[in-house]
């Protein structure tokens, strides 16, 4: 046999190997919060990220719940390495400004009063900061780029967000994973009749915030009511290409296995999401829906002396839910839960510091959450989720 048979060979056998990636296994993406925005305290998110995911890990894989219905006894893997997606840096430049407002004020303010006002400051800077829509969406953006890569790879992911990362995770859903169902999102609203017909002949996906906005399918007034414009064929040509920017710009339905948030301050800053009047809370509602029919969970788990911890929602069962978003929703296993009843065993000024440092302490916590969430949600009534 000759050298370049031997060659030939030896090249299809390796077009034929697998990826050197793992597939099917299950990534998390940790999200830092506010005031990390120097080297050193990136490097120290860094290392707490690796800490807490040892035991993240070590406890979910040895839960019988987590086993059966995230990894699908087997299906699926935890992946040993994390993520750490790091945003701290982008507000640098802004911060630069405050600490030589600082500078000045220490020359005329107590030293203690000057202490409590910067650090104060600069947590609250970077919360209100990513909080503002021009500061966020290039974020989520990049964020999604991390998620599709994993996805590319057969995994799914799981964002964890903490502090004011959890405003990310959170916008997460409403703008980048596909909540809307076009034809009853048009049905439903203020759109011609003529454009009502037209699509109820279309074969639309369901699509995200992103992609129709990307579209030019609509916008939004000053009420925030959606908007669609008078021109026929101009809709029906946005319509026609929906799909194709659902597909660039929304995340695939497959690829987020849960969400964990923790040290969270999202409802201090995002209060008028629960309001039923607000355009912004049908997309959450749509959101949960979406949660609980694909089978994801959604976590919120703080420690009960966090100061900053606040909880997002009151915790439903799967009629309630359906009940309070006047949705009809398919229990497929999904379900979205508050926990913030156990204490950090530190004082409360160093709680909402502690997660890392009580790494396997709050991923027992974590376990519990899910177990309790999934069976509050479910009762007796619904026993054969976990079978469909």
């Amino acid at each position: 046999m000759t050298k370049g048979i031997l060659f030939l060979i030896a090249f299809f056998v390796f077009l034929a190997l697998p990826p050197a990636y793992a597939q099917n296994e299950i990534t998390f993406i940790y999200l830092n919060g506010s005031n990390t925005n120097t080297e050193e305290s990136k490097e120290d998110f860094i290392k707490g990220v690796n800490k807490l995911h040892k035991e993240i890990v070590k406890q979910f894989t040895a839960d019988e719940l987590i086993t059966k219905q995230y990894l699908k006894n087997g299906e699926f893997t935890m992946n040993k390495s994390p993520k750490a997606f790091y945003w701290g840096d982008m507000s640098r430049e802004e911060l630069k400004i405050i600490n030589e407002e600082f500078n000045i004020l220490k020359a005329i303010s107590p030293k203690p009063a000057n202490y409590v006002r910067k650090f104060i400051a600069l947590c609250l800077h970077d919360a209100i900061w990513v909080s503002k829509t021009e500061n966020m969406y290039p974020i989520i953006q990049k964020l999604h780029e991390e998620i599709m890569e994993e996805y590319k790879k057969g995994n799914k992911v799981v964002p964890v967000g903490y502090s004011a990362g959890t405003f990310i995770v959170q916008q997460y859903l409403t703008i980048k994973m596909p909540v809307i169902k076009i034809k009853e999102a048009i049905e439903n609203s203020n759109a011609p009749e003529e454009f009502k017909t037209y699509v109820s002949y279309r074969n639309l996906d369901d699509s995200c915030t992103d992609a129709v906005f990307k579209s030019k399918l609509v916008t939004y007034d000053m009420v925030d009511d959606f908007v669609f414009e008078n021109d026929t064929e101009s809709f029906k040509t946005k319509i026609e290409s929906l799909n194709q920017y659902t597909k660039l710009y929304c995340t695939p339905k497959d690829a987020i296995a849960g969400s964990i948030n923790y040290a969270s301050p999202y409802t201090l800053f995002y209060s008028d999401l629960y309001d039923k009047n607000y355009k912004m809370s049908e997309l959450m509602a749509l959101g949960y829906k979406y949660i609980v029919e694909n089978n994801i969970f959604w976590l919120t788990v703080n420690y009960s002396d966090d100061p900053l911890g606040f909880p997002v929602s009151k915790n439903l069962t799967f009629d309630e839910m359906e009940k309070e978003t006047n949705l009809k929703i398919e229990p497929k296993g999904g379900f979205i839960y508050d926990k913030s009843d156990k204490t950090s065993r530190r004082t409360f000024l160093l709680a909402h510091l502690s997660y890392f440092n009580t790494a396997k302490r709050y991923a027992k916590i974590l376990v519990d959450a899910i177990n309790e969430g999934y069976n509050n949600f479910y009762s007796s009534e619904y026993d054969n989720v976990t079978k469909n």
